[in-house]
């Protein structure tokens, strides 16, 4: 009874999961011993949907600046690999050379852009800073259907709201993905959008007006610090809440028991 549990359990991290590999443990071993992270890349022509969308992009691209390092760190920490290592250069450049178009995937509470590689791209910058296989984080617009809940829990709206999520891929210098990661519902990496309940309320109306958070309130979101029982510095809490869920979503033990090699 205790094995099925355990068994039960750990279906259950995999399936509730964001991540998801497209080849076995044993193979991704194999294949990937030095991993090159990319700086956080922001797609530019996504749905970035607000009256200030330029402004949106350059405060993600501020303040995504050197924040890989971070990630990196939590990588070398688990020791999955010979090494992790930093790929340097523009963001901007970096994506136009890399990527070469996506496409939307899931229903539209779980919306997300799977992107497309440049084969070629990926096996230069592979072969110069020596590594197996390139990390490559986006950060992209979409617009998803939620219900979101006042600050009271008492009433909610189920609506199409503007937010920021992620997409991340491990490519290999063939320019196939290995490994597969996208925001979970519920769980953006920026609201771009709120419903104002206590508009409604005040106004003694069952109408709730959604509204764009402003570019300020954004910026402060991104920057906003915070600090786990094991850290000594404070960290941008939207930044660390990704990377935490790259880390998990990359956790090779969970794959193993049941690695098929079709990563589905």
């Amino acid at each position: 009874m205790v094995r099925w549990a355990v068994v039960f359990l750990l279906l259950l991290l995999t399936a509730c999961s964001s991540g998801s590999f497209k080849v076995s443990g044993d193979e991704y071993r194999q294949r990937v011993k030095t991993l090159g992270v990319l700086p956080l890349l922001v797609d530019d022509s996504s749905d970035i949907v607000h009256p200030r969308g330029d402004k949106v992009v350059r405060i993600l691209r501020s303040q995504n600046r050197e924040k890989e390092g971070r990630l990196i760190e939590i990588l070398k920490q688990k020791k999955a690999y010979f090494d992790v290592r930093p790929v340097t250069g523009m963001p901007a450049g970096l994506f136009d050379r890399l990527i070469t178009g996506s496409s939307p995937q899931g229903p539209p509470e779980e919306i997300h852009r799977e992107y497309r590689f440049d084969a070629g791209a990926v096996a230069e910058l592979a072969r110069s800073n020596v590594v197996d296989a390139l990390l490559v984080v986006v950060q992209n617009g979409v617009m998803r259907t939620e219900k979101r809940w006042g600050r009271l829990h008492l009433s909610y709206l189920e609506a199409d709201y503007s937010q920021i999520v992620v997409s991340a891929a491990i490519v290999d210098p063939s320019g196939r993905v290995l490994w597969e990661y996208a925001s979970a519902s519920g769980e953006p990496f920026l609201q771009l959008q709120y419903p104002d309940f206590d508009e409604a309320y005040y106004n003694k109306t069952e109408t709730v007006n959604v509204k764009f958070i402003t570019t300020a309130g954004l910026e402060r979101t991104l920057a906003e610090s915070g600090r786990s029982l094991f850290e000594r510095t404070p960290f941008p809490l939207p930044y660390r809440d990704l990377f935490a869920a790259i880390d998990s979503a990359l956790d090779l033990g969970l794959l193993n028991p049941f690695a098929n090699g079709t990563g589905k």
